[in-house]
């Protein structure tokens, strides 16, 4: 589900906060007040930490119920014994890590680029523990988590019924929609600061498939590959592409 933007004005948030990803993300989905601001800005404050490019933030996600990433891109992935991995999870400023994300000697957690994560500890126990029916915060709260779960299963379907061509369509518009919604970029465009080998283990194929596929994509004239920016001139066709149901493309407008 796509609500663009949000309900406050884009004054509300300022750049130079690191929470402002979130804080659009939330007020997507609830009008949020200055004290439910304030709660966030207040929640995730002092603890940060830099992390390099390709830097395991394993550890990092063991010593607090969750952080925030106020810069960079961040992988979450399964890795088998003979190296080959894959990737289950990316994830972008406004994000929130928990440890259960680190866990496990298959799974890990690192940097794609270089990083910023904030202690959110104070604001994830808040949110997860609030009960007040009429939080609006906590309603949002709630919604961000639907949309991370729905996800999961679109991963699911995406690497198991969908042609090469199709999930990577597919991928592209759940990074356009997610970054829109955390007011990281402008309608008909990515950033996408990755390699193809991260966009080949997200997708489950092979470096030379990758790249096959991008490069039909690119023929097609449904993207276009701008110095880590991606820009998706044809929206429609993006999703006809990536076989959305009529119900899917409506919620992705």
């Amino acid at each position: 589900m796509l609500f663009l933007m949000t309900n406050q004005s884009p004054s509300e948030f300022s750049n130079e906060r690191p929470t402002a990803p979130l804080e659009r993300l939330l007020a997507g989905y609830a009008m949020l007040g200055h004290s439910d601001i304030e709660r966030i800005r207040e929640g995730i404050a002092g603890g940060e930490i830099a992390h390099g490019v390709g830097a395991l933030l394993d550890d990092d996600l063991r010593r607090t119920p969750a952080r925030l990433i106020a810069k960079g891109w961040v992988a979450r992935a399964g890795v088998l014994a003979d190296g080959r991995r894959q990737i289950v999870g990316l994830h972008l400023p406004g994000d929130l890590l928990t440890p259960a994300e680190g866990e496990g000697g298959d799974m890990t957690v690192w940097a794609l680029t270089e990083a910023i994560t904030i202690d959110a500890g104070r604001f994830w126990r808040a949110v997860e523990n609030e009960t007040a029916p009429d939080s609006r915060l906590g309603a949002a709260w709630r919604q961000i988590r639907e949309v991370e779960r729905a996800r999961l299963v679109h991963q699911i379907i995406r690497l198991g019924r969908l042609t090469a061509y199709e999930r990577t369509a597919h991928l592209f518009l759940e990074l356009h929609d997610k970054q829109l919604r955390a007011g990281l970029t402008d309608t008909g465009a990515v950033q996408l600061p990755i390699t193809q080998d991260v966009l080949a283990d997200s997708l489950g194929l092979s470096a030379v498939h990758m790249n096959r596929t991008l490069q039909q994509l690119r023929r097609d004239g449904l993207i276009v590959y701008r110095g880590g920016q991606l820009l998706l001139p044809d929206l429609r066709g993006l999703r006809q592409a990536a076989r959305l149901s009529s119900a899917n493309e409506a919620e992705t407008r």
